[in-house]
């Protein structure tokens, strides 16, 4: 599924997601949250304008980032992360989710159009980050604020096998807490996406993982989701890491969005 009924959200969300899907219900989000839990990953100024000169839809930005570069980033959707992403889940007690829903609506303040929290469906402690999820999207639907949800089956350490089952079944948990939208792995062959899109009722976006050692790939690689029924992409060390993260970003929205 490529995009979400305006009649299934309100009217706040409906206008915030607007910002991120565009009106072919397609996204090229630039993720550059990398800093806030492996502290490392795409600098300031000149660097981000660069990336910027590209026009992706919208951006997956650190509070950092939204703070020191806001007018950069204004011509595109804003997608906050609240949560410490990986390095954080293993310090949040089950069902402590007080501080996060506190950041929720600060990023309002910092006019984000959606916030992005990590999900682990399949790891051993997978009731932290549901938990967390499922209570953030309560409070983000009376805000009116849509949630990404980042889905990694079994974590970062793969305490499951990444399989079109496990990612789908992933997928779908993320969307039936409350998620109104899905960052997820791409397992292995991009047209195994379909599986995962049927899946799901939500749109459904795939990271692009490590560095590539080729552009080509990249741009393949999100011809391919697309082509099997995903809402768009969400890059990040592909494009920021690029020699020319603008001519890239270029490639990949005629790859996602087409010609037009």
């Amino acid at each position: 599924m490529s995009s979400v009924p305006s009649s299934s959200l309100g009217a706040g969300k409906h206008r915030r997601m607007r910002r991120i899907l565009q009106s072919d219900g397609r996204t090229v989000i630039l993720a550059a949250d990398h800093a806030g839990y492996l502290g490392q990953g795409p600098p300031h100024g000149r660097a981000v304008e660069r990336l910027m000169a590209g026009h992706p839809d919208a951006v997956l930005a650190t509070w950092q980032l939204a703070r020191s570069v806001p007018d950069l980033l204004a011509p595109a959707g804003l997608i906050l992360r609240v949560d410490g992403g990986f390095s954080e889940l293993g310090e949040l007690p089950p069902g402590d989710v007080s501080a996060i829903l506190h950041r929720a609506e600060s990023a309002l303040r910092l006019g984000a159009d959606a916030v992005a929290v990590m999900a682990f469906p399949g790891a051993p402690d997978e009731h932290r980050s549901l938990v967390r999820l499922a209570e953030l999207c309560t409070e983000c639907e009376g805000l009116g604020m849509p949630v990404m949800a980042e889905v990694v089956p079994g974590g970062w350490a793969r305490a499951v096998e990444w399989t079109t089952v496990t990612v789908a079944r992933g997928a779908r948990i993320a969307a039936e807490l409350g998620a109104d939208i899905v960052k997820t792995v791409c397992p292995g062959d991009p047209t195994g996406f379909a599986e995962v899109v049927e899946a799901c009722p939500v749109p459904v976006v795939a990271l692009g993982g490590p560095k590539s050692g080729s552009e080509n790939e990249v741009v393949d690689l999100a011809a391919g989701v697309v082509a099997a029924g995903a809402a768009g992409i969400a890059f990040g060390r592909n494009l920021w890491g690029s020699p020319d993260p603008a001519a890239l970003l270029g490639r990949l929205r005629a790859a996602v969005h087409g010609a037009a």
